[in-house]
């Protein structure tokens, strides 16, 4: 694990979702702790940002970028302690807690999805919940984790878990009768593989919904995945709806290519010129290491 990305935050007002049903923690709050409380593990975590232009990395505060912090110990594929945080909280960003000596797996997942804690009983099959408005942007960091009886302290520098295509509808103004926006796509996956960085082997359907009032022209949707091996497609199809659920604009995207880690943007009129034909070009972003830029 060891080159990292900066998060782009999507700004479009939207929801966050997974795709199943969240667990109940297993956490002992008298142990987990910012800096105040002793024992003898002490996490700090942090995320790289690339700057492709200059190659210049620099460590980030994933606090800035994440809602939710979950540590996660397991020893012999048996989960032993959980600890959670939110963003506000004091120590956020940091734990300090007291475990036996021994060798345990730790996980520590960072993401913005308000609909509760993804399930992590297995680090290998990591799920978030999910009611049709998508994930966010995720960061991870698993590997062995030696505690002994002294106090000791790591820096962790989490990882990218996220693909994302961002779209562009460039048209200036909205037909009146427009209520939302679904956006669909199938290809990828909605489980996270901690132990691989990769997602999930099964193909999955996912949606996100947005609403009207929470957008204004040129709209910007934007859409995250875990890809499940390196060559990776997203089927894409976006829909304006008005407000008895009737299409007004329709606009579908095949084999939306897609890069580790990286942005695919689509950009184009979904009103004007709602079935033309894509065609593709290539750009860097210093959000993220590099995206893919395509016109519809």
């Amino acid at each position: 694990m060891k080159a990292f990305w900066r998060i782009f935050l999507c700004m479009t007002t939207m929801l966050t979702a997974g795709l199943v049903s969240c667990e109940k923690m297993v956490t002992d709050d008298s142990e987990a702790s910012g800096s105040e409380q002793q024992g003898n593990v002490v996490i700090r975590t942090s995320v790289y940002s690339i700057v492709p232009f200059d190659n210049t990395r620099a460590v980030q505060n994933i606090a800035d970028y994440c809602s939710t912090i979950s540590y996660v110990f397991y020893q012999d594929g048996t989960r032993v302690n959980t600890f959670t945080q939110k963003k506000g909280e004091d120590g956020y960003g940091q734990l300090t807690t007291k475990l036996a000596t021994g060798t345990y797996q730790v996980l520590i997942l960072a993401h913005s999805c308000p609909f509760g804690i993804p399930t992590l009983t297995n680090p290998a099959n990591i799920q978030f919940t999910n009611t049709g408005t998508g994930y966010s942007d995720t960061f991870f960091y698993y590997d062995d984790l030696v505690v002994t009886e002294q106090q000791n302290t790591y820096d962790l520098i989490l990882q990218r878990a996220t693909s994302m295509v961002r779209i562009f509808i460039t048209d200036e103004v909205l037909p009146e009768e427009v209520a939302k926006f679904r956006v669909n796509y199938e290809g990828e996956s909605g489980v996270l593989d901690a132990t691989t960085g990769w997602g999930g082997s099964t193909n999955s359907k996912q949606y996100i919904m947005y609403d009207r009032n929470d957008l204004s022209a040129p709209v910007t949707l934007c859409a995250y995945t875990f890809q499940r091996n390196e060559i990776g497609s997203l089927t894409i199809t976006v829909t304006a709806y008005d407000g008895d659920d009737n299409i007004v604009a329709e606009k579908t995207l095949k084999d939306v290519p897609l890069k580790h880690q990286m942005v695919t943007e689509y950009s184009g009129s979904l009103f004007a010129n709602p079935n033309t034909d894509a065609t593709i070009n290539l750009k860097a972003e210093t959000s993220w290491q590099v995206y893919q830029q395509l016109t519809f």
